[in-house]
């Protein structure tokens, strides 16, 4: 793995910034060896406290950092894109990681002069509590740099690799899947209030209950399927309550949506 001497930010909101927190704790960088930029002053005063400095441009940030995470949306991305590609062109070899939702790496090679190695990764927000899901775009790139990207996603919870044309899947499914966790909760929060209970209890029972439920399945080698049967008695009220969804479409319905954030997703990089 190569030593992550210094980290660049391109971008400090929740993504930025969980990757610098990750980073400092498990002391693959120290802080002030993290530059960081973002166009909004106050969104890198966080990280400023932590010991990071703040750039005044984009390029001071290539021009200190060896390892540069893009953490941008696509759509500033695309505004900036001609403008970048003119200020960066004389950069020497760096590692540039994106962790922006469909632009390809292709696309993101053309800003970068041909010395510098491109990776594209999907985090999602669950790094801020150092509980990511982070999948990483091995394409054509040697072992050496993908182990240093895992070391530094890995520093705030788990990676897995693919290929890129699947990043817009896992788009779908994982960079957009704590909106699913947060309506559910939220819906059966709102349904025990419905049933009579007061929303804070209804709260923290729902939250202990998705807990325990993913504490089952990850001390366990069965299924979510063979748990719905166990907890299922038959006539019971658990089975009713499936019935239920069952006659809504619950699963189609979360299919449908993750198709829509995938379809987004491929949309973004054309």
């Amino acid at each position: 793995m190569a030593e992550i001497t210094s980290l660049g930010l391109l971008g400090s909101g929740h993504m930025g910034s969980a990757l610098a927190r990750g980073a400092v704790s498990a002391r693959l960088v120290q802080p002030e060896h993290i530059t960081l930029f973002d166009p909004e002053p106050a969104a890198m005063r966080p990280l400023e406290a932590l010991g990071c400095r703040a750039a005044a441009s984009p390029l001071e940030v290539l021009q200190k950092s060896q390892v540069i995470v893009l953490a941008i949306k696509p759509q500033i991305f695309t505004k900036l894109e001609s403008e970048w590609k003119s200020a960066f062109s004389s950069l020497p070899e760096k590692t540039v990681i994106s962790v922006m939702a469909g632009i390809r790496s292709l696309r993101i090679r053309g800003v970068f002069p041909a010395t510098c190695k491109v990776i594209r990764v999907m985090p999602n927000l669950g790094l801020s509590v150092g509980e990511g899901a982070t999948a990483i775009a091995v394409d054509g790139l040697a072992e050496s740099s993908l182990q240093t990207v895992e070391a530094l996603f890995r520093a705030s919870g788990i990676t897995t690799r693919v290929s890129e044309d699947q990043l817009d899947a896992v788009t779908g499914i994982s960079g957009s899947g704590p909106m699913y966790v947060f309506e559910f909760v939220e819906a059966m929060t709102e349904a025990g209030v419905q049933c009579g209970l007061a929303r804070e209890t209804a709260y923290a029972l729902v939250k202990q209950t998705v807990r325990g439920s993913l504490a089952l399945l990850e001390n366990s080698k069965e299924t979510p399927s063979d748990w719905t049967k166990k907890v299922c008695s038959p006539g019971g009220t658990t089975e009713r309550a499936l019935g239920v969804l069952q006659a809504e479409k619950f699963k189609e319905i979360l299919a449908k949506a993750v198709r829509a954030a995938t379809e987004r997703s491929q949309a973004l990089s054309s």
